[in-house]
């Protein structure tokens, strides 16, 4: 199977979200709920996890 193949992109062959980038949501998670979103602590955090979930083709606007 080919790069292109393996990244085709139909929905069975994409993970589910809830299944990737678990390390960064953890993190992300367990700051927002320290410091809360308006605190601006987590805002890299946030963006680490966003960067994480588009890289598995995930829109996270």
């Amino acid at each position: 199977m080919s790069e292109t193949e393996k990244n085709s992109g139909t929905p069975e062959d994409k993970p589910k979200p809830c299944c990737v980038c678990k390390p960064e949501k953890e993190a992300r998670d367990n700051c927002l709920l320290f410091n809360g979103q308006e605190s601006g602590k987590c805002d890299e955090l946030i963006e680490k996890y966003k960067k994480c979930m588009a890289g598995y083709g995930f829109n996270t606007n």
